[in-house]
């Protein structure tokens, strides 16, 4: 199952078809050059960024996920991670 969080940090490239991505994920088609931001499937780690082409492993249908976010390529990501790390110990 799959759990979108509010506010979902979207990328560039991707924030004209967010909805249009976000149904897709969600019913477990394929998208195009799209990475999740989720949850970590090691503790010590913050954040995972996974393509969607592998949510159709058995591992991650069998898992729930939390997506932080939606990016349209490596740089996007990288960007959305150092936004969301600088909002969460701006309000510690």
């Amino acid at each position: 199952m799959i759990k979108f969080v509010k506010p979902l940090h979207i990328g560039k490239s991707i924030r004209h078809k967010k909805l249009r991505t976000m149904r897709r994920i969600a019913a477990g088609k394929l998208c195009s050059n799209v990475l999740l931001i989720t949850d970590p499937s090691n503790p010590e780690n913050l954040f995972d960024v996974i393509e969607e082409k592998v949510l159709l492993f058995p591992y991650f249908q069998e898992r729930e996920l939390t997506v932080y976010g939606i990016a349209g390529n490596k740089g996007e990501a990288d960007e959305i991670l150092l936004k969301m790390v600088e909002e969460k110990y701006a309000d510690s």
